[in-house]
């Protein structure tokens, strides 16, 4: 999977959370692949501090998708919200990892 960050995203995620957030898309689509489903190109990812720890909710439309992860980072950050997406070209396919005000 070739994966891309844009400036956004290099300067104020974590690279514990940045590692975190490709898992969780190469989990999901791992899973959309086993139950044979369309496999959605847009991954949106909440984040949300409670009692001390962040939390991320991983959200997609089609098919509807909704679930929530402790993140393996504790402190809180300065976003509420990124996304990935995947591009696919004709003979390659890639995915980016940006900001809403970067899409």
């Amino acid at each position: 999977m070739n994966k891309y960050i844009t400036r956004g995203i290099a300067q104020n995620l974590p690279t514990t959370l940045q590692h975190q957030l490709w898992q969780l898309v190469a989990q999901r689509e791992n899973e959309q692949s086993k139950e044979l489903e369309a496999i959605d190109y847009f991954h949106i990812f909440y984040f949300n501090m409670q009692n001390d720890q962040l939390y991320v909710k991983h959200k997609q439309e089609r098919p509807e998708y909704v679930k929530i992860h402790k993140a393996n980072y504790s402190k809180a950050i300065n976003m509420n919200k990124v996304y990935i997406i995947r591009e696919d070209d004709v003979d390659l396919s890639y995915y980016v990892m940006l900001l809403p005000e970067e899409y």
